[in-house]
């Protein structure tokens, strides 16, 4: 018994030493996640606002393309057609890989090293 009350004692002592590290981890982490996290951002919007505009000129070429004839109606309902299409086949892709984000791995390894540790000490 007591050595199990010893064990304990010392596994709390490097649990708590460990404590600090893995807030300096968390801290390390959330940065590194934060600054990956913007530029991707930075580049979604630059490809959603150059991708909006090539899509409006896009529609607008189609439709004056047809202007002068009798399918303009057509053309125009074809137009929002294949718009919602590309808007529903980009949510789609969206859902599809938008997945579990990779976050905090480094720390959750070392949560599992150390947990296997103590496992192997007691």
């Amino acid at each position: 018994m007591l050595n199990a009350l010893r064990k304990s004692k010392q596994l709390s002592a490097i649990a708590l030493d460990r404590l600090s590290d893995y807030l300096a981890l968390v801290r390390i982490e959330l940065k590194m996640q934060g600054r990956e996290l913007k530029l991707q951002l930075l580049g979604l919007f630059a490809a959603v606002l150059c991708a909006f505009y090539s899509l409006l000129f896009i529609g607008v070429a189609i439709i004056v393309s047809f202007w002068d004839s009798d399918y303009r109606a057509i053309a125009a309902w074809a137009t929002v057609a294949l718009y919602m299409g590309l808007a529903g086949a980009g949510i789609a892709l969206f859902k599809r890989h938008t997945g579990k984000a990779a976050t905090l791995n480094t720390l959750r390894e070392e949560i599992k090293r150390d947990a296997e540790l103590v496992r192997e000490s007691l």
